[in-house]
């Protein structure tokens, strides 16, 4: 493909996941566990929606 054809094409917007992450920087927690924390913390959250979907 070209790339004056590949220009034209329109562009998908992917919904991309961002991460912010947040931890303590007197070393109490590693950037695994800041980043795990928030991992458990979305999925929850999108799990207890799910669920109100669901039940609603």
């Amino acid at each position: 493909m070209k790339k004056s054809e590949d220009a034209q094409m329109p562009k998908k917007k992917k919904q991309k996941v961002q991460f912010v992450v947040s931890r303590e920087f007197s070393g109490e927690k590693t950037m695994q566990e800041a980043f795990e924390q928030v991992i458990e913390r979305q999925t929850c959250e999108q799990f207890e929606n799910w669920l109100e979907r669901k039940a609603g």
